[in-house]
Parts: structure tokens; C-alpha cells; sequence
């Protein structure tokens, strides 16, 4: 039987171009969580991993599967070591090969992308890095005020059970979003914590 799985970040986004055959498939899987959150701690995923009747996937990109990739070749050795077959839409591409073998060029494409995808994310956390030391020698990046210290120290004790739930969940390799959904805490309280330094979001 035949499964879609489509993955978006937040409910602002459509789930409508992933979903353009959904009349094709026995079984269609929506998650709305952030693409750091590993393929099998995602709600809808874990559904698709437990359906054994599925022999069949479809992905927009394989982006769709994560971020990290590790991750993503982890998820399709699962799949294809049950004989599941994971159509990429954008590459044409399907993990398996008509005789039930893997696909080599597949997964050299899969590898490939995901190296890029990593290799992107490190450079923008240079170029971060590199605005912020530019920021310093122009004289416009503020320190801590006076007292800046008690005050964090009082901010951390009203919210220590937040900034608790909040460091598990980033533990988890959840990303803002999904954190903001799992634990009830808003995104805005959470970048709050990020700015204060109370939580370190994954890398």
C-alpha cells in the first residue's frame, strides 16, 4: 500500500504542494514540527514507521525526512531494509530498484544533498557569529548593565520549570517550534530564554 509523508514547520505554512496527488495513496502522514526534530520523535512518523501494510512512500524532498544527515540515511535504512520503497518527488528518484535492490544513484544524491544542507547551516552560523564580532568592534553590541546579573538570577527563579521544560525538549534535538507545541510555552517565552542565555537551543 502507498503512503505520503509530508513535514512543515509551522501551521503558517500549506501542506498543499506535497500534497497535489493525495488521491494516489492509501495513506497520507502531516507533520507540523520543526525539521530538526528526528524522523522518529515526530507524531505522524511514528505512525508511518509502525504501519507495516505501507511497502510504498512518497517525499516532496528529502529534506523532508531532516535536517541532519545522519538522521535522514538512518530513516531510509529502515524503510528499505522492510522492503519499503521511498519515492523523492523532486529527484525522481526511488530508493529502491525494480529487482528490490538498493538505488546507488539515490543514495549518492541523498548524500550529496545532505552534505550541502549541512555544510549551508555552518556557514550560517559563521556569518552569525562573524556579524555579531562586527557588531562588537563598531561599538554597537551592549553588554550586560549594572545589576543585569540579580535580575537574571530572579528571572530564572519565576520561570525555572519553564526553562527546565524547555532545556529537555532542546535536548531532544527539538527545534523552537516543535518545543513551543510540546510544552505548552510560547515561542516568544522561549527566544526570551535564548537571549537571557537560560537554554541553548540545538545546534
Amino acid at each position: 500500500m502507498k503512503a505520503i509523508y509530508s513535514r512543515i514547520s509551522t501551521p503558517s505554512q500549506k501542506h498543499d504542494r506535497q500534497l497535489q496527488n493525495k488521491n494516489d495513496y492509501d495513506f497520507i502522514y502531516l507533520d507540523i514540527i520543526s525539521g530538526s526534530v528526528s524522523f522518529k520523535e515526530r507524531p505522524e512518523a511514528q505512525k508511518l514507521l509502525r504501519n507495516d501494510k505501507v511497502n510504498y512512500i512518497t517525499i516532496a524532498e528529502v529534506t523532508r525526512l531532516g535536517r541532519n544527515l545522519q538522521d535522514i540515511l538512518q530513516t531510509l535504512q529502515h524503510f528499505t531494509g522492510k522492503g519499503v520503497n521511498i519515492h523523492i518527488e523532486n529527484l525522481g528518484l526511488t530508493t529502491l530498484l525494480p529487482d528490490g535492490k538498493p538505488n546507488p544513484t539515490a543514495k549518492l544524491m541523498i548524500n550529496l544533498l545532505g552534505t550541502i544542507g549541512e555544510y549551508e547551516r555552518e556557514l550560517l552560523k559563521e556569518r552569525t557569529q562573524q556579524g555579531r564580532e562586527i557588531a562588537k568592534a563598531k561599538g554597537k553590541y551592549k553588554g550586560k548593565k549594572r545589576g543585569a546579573d540579580a535580575n537574571i538570577s530572579k528571572y530564572k527563579a519565576k520561570h525555572h520549570e519553564a526553562i527546565q521544560k524547555v532545556n529537555y525538549s532542546f535536548k531532544l534535538n527539538n527545534g523552537i517550534s516543535a518545543t513551543a507545541r510540546l510544552t505548552g510555552i510560547t515561542r516568544t517565552m522561549i527566544y526570551r530564554f535564548i537571549e537571557k542565555g537560560l537554554v541553548n537551543p540545538p545546534k
